[in-house]
């Protein structure tokens, strides 16, 4: 399972020292409830330049453990621990270490529960198809859709809409031209329900719709995804002796087709 979202921006308020681009990690880990698999990537904190702005340089060579079980690195800079039938529980605690630059780096993260009552409005909206040789003037988007679920103990929840269809199938043709993702995402909220807008549907076919409870550091996190690790300005804390996310997710799945009239 991917989260497809940049959130590489966290750092410790108890940093035993000073920050330079080598003794200072950056971390990223989403764990996922029902995995088998725990992936761990480390890289370094580059000098903000126009060079390395989308630059990523790798950490290797590091060992790095889970609740006092070595993981092990299967690519650079990239290290991974199989937990084989036992997977990732809900409510079950992970503790990453790792020594860098003569620090322990450290970090803590809970998996939240699996989202209850996840359902959306209508799995089914009809759209009108826009073309160069259209002659009559396209009818109002559908109304917008609803997505709900229970939360009654006010718990975040993120959302991301991927289209699933191998090829694009796209319901204005002038939008062939422009940059568009195939995945959006719905900012974490502490709400029971968030609405879909119609009209930031671009493609005919079907979209998959992930909701994901997610812990209070990863709604923190996400209000600062413009900062990075080039650009570091007061950071929330989620690693000590470093930077990055290390946390836990669980989630559900509701799907959505667009038909064309």
């Amino acid at each position: 399972m991917m989260l497809m979202i940049g959130l590489l921006a966290s750092c410790s308020k108890e940093l035993n020292t000073p920050i330079t681009p080598d003794n200072l990690p950056i971390v990223e880990s989403y764990l996922y409830a029902g995995d088998s698999i725990i992936t761990i990537k480390v890289t370094k904190i580059l000098p903000f330049s126009d060079d390395t702005i989308a630059a990523t340089e790798f950490i290797s060579g590091l060992h790095l453990q889970i609740n006092g079980t070595d993981l092990s690195e299967t690519g650079i800079g990239i290290y991974t621990l199989a937990l084989g039938d036992k997977r990732i529980q809900p409510g079950e605690s992970y503790v990453l270490k790792f020594l860098y630059a003569s620090d322990t780096v450290s970090s803590t993260t809970i998996i939240p529960d699996k989202p209850l009552g996840f359902s959306i409005s209508s799995n089914i909206i009809y759209m009108d198809r826009i073309t160069i040789t259209s002659s009559s003037i396209p009818s109002a988007p559908p109304a917008d859709l609803t997505l709900s679920w229970y939360n009654a103990d006010e718990s975040y929840y993120y959302g991301l809409i991927q289209y699933m269809e191998t090829t694009r199938d796209f319901i204005n043709y002038r939008s062939v031209y422009l940059d568009l993702s195939d995945t959006t995402s719905i900012s974490p909220t502490n709400t029971s329900e968030a609405r879909l807008s119609t009209r930031n549907l671009n493609f005919f076919g079907y979209y998959r719709i992930i909701l994901f409870k997610v812990n209070n550091e990863f709604a923190d996190l996400y209000a600062q995804t413009e900062v990075n690790s080039n650009n570091i300005t007061s950071p929330v804390s989620l690693i000590k002796n470093g930077f990055g996310v290390f946390t836990g997710m669980a989630s559900d799945t509701t799907y959505l087709e667009v038909i064309a009239n």
